[in-house]
């Protein structure tokens, strides 16, 4: 059976799909009345909550942008600019660059999430920042990342010539910077800082080693021996990684987006159905045996290298 046959049958339930909307909504409506409190502890809890919250609202992006929640663009868009606020992920830029990443998967002179600078380039101050920040926990790489990627108009405007697709992705930029301007100048610098100063560094805490783990440090093709065309779908685990944790929070935490592998295989299917398909066996790893391998290598090694260069299988 084919691999679009064999997923046909989970594609997107437009009741499940408004009802994982309805709860996110919910969540983050408790998530910010809690980080809204004066008593110390319901603050701290309502901030760990907003960081999961916002963490998940990428996930939604993330499958918005897909189209596997609904099939309606119009929709898709409006709750992906709701969610572009929570995550601070412009919306349209995601969707054309993570579309594009898909379709180039394993192509590192194609996709346009590889990093265009080179370990080649680093300075050597770039490069021991980057080592510390990786070594203690710092949380850049994906700040870094989202700015270089998808708030670099410039890099937009390249990648994406035509005009309405210049004027999406300018929209989808200003809108969140409009919207933070808005929240600024009705309830206050502190009082949004309050809200989402702890909240956001949860968020990213969290994100930078998961977002690390799925594309960095692999094998990708070499133009000099391969004729330069897209992997099929069904092939493309072997340029991603899978990173498992305890099933529950895979499932109500992360809603599986760590099974990376699986969503590259069929990525039109929705995050509430993805569990139910068999997870490729290339480049599966438990989250554990990951960070401990990834934190024993230098950054900008783990980064910028591949298993090829420096001998080290993740």
């Amino acid at each position: 059976m084919s691999p679009s046959k064999m997923s046909g049958k989970y594609r997107f339930v437009f009741a499940k799909s408004f009802l994982l909307l309805f709860w996110q909504c919910a969540f983050t409506t408790i998530s910010i009345y809690l980080s809204l409190s004066e008593t110390g502890v319901i603050w701290v809890i309502g901030q760990l909550l907003l960081g999961i919250n916002m963490l998940q609202w990428f996930f939604i992006l993330h499958d918005l942008a897909h189209q596997s929640l609904f099939r309606n663009q119009t929709i898709n868009a409006i709750f992906g600019h709701v969610a572009s606020i929570f995550c601070i992920v412009p919306y349209y830029p995601w969707l054309y660059i993570h579309n594009a990443h898909h379709k180039w998967t394993g192509w590192k002179e194609k996709d346009p999430t590889i990093p265009e600078i080179k370990v080649e380039d680093l300075t050597r101050f770039q490069r021991n920042l980057i080592d510390f920040c990786w070594k203690y926990w710092i949380p850049i790489f994906a700040v870094n990342y989202t700015s270089q990627t998808f708030f670099n108009i410039k890099k937009l405007f390249k990648l994406f010539p035509k005009n309405d697709l210049k004027l999406k992705n300018t929209f989808s930029i200003f809108w969140i910077i409009a919207v933070f301007i808005t929240l600024i100048m009705t309830i206050g610098p502190l009082n949004l800082l309050k809200i989402w100063g702890l909240s956001f560094l949860v968020y990213i805490f969290i994100s930078d080693p998961l977002l690390i783990s799925q594309h960095t440090h692999l094998d990708y093709n070499e133009l000099d021996k391969q004729a330069l065309k897209p992997v099929p779908y069904i092939d493309q685990p072997l340029f991603t990684r899978s990173v498992k944790y305890p099933s529950f929070i895979e499932q109500f935490f992360f809603y599986n987006f760590p099974k990376h592998g699986l969503h590259h295989q069929f990525p039109w299917v929705p995050i509430y159905h993805l569990s139910k398909l068999q997870e490729p066996k290339e480049n599966t790893i438990f989250w554990t045996k990951w960070l401990k391998i990834a934190k024993e290598m230098p950054g900008h090694i783990l980064i910028f290298k591949s298993t090829k260069d420096s001998g080290v299988k993740l």
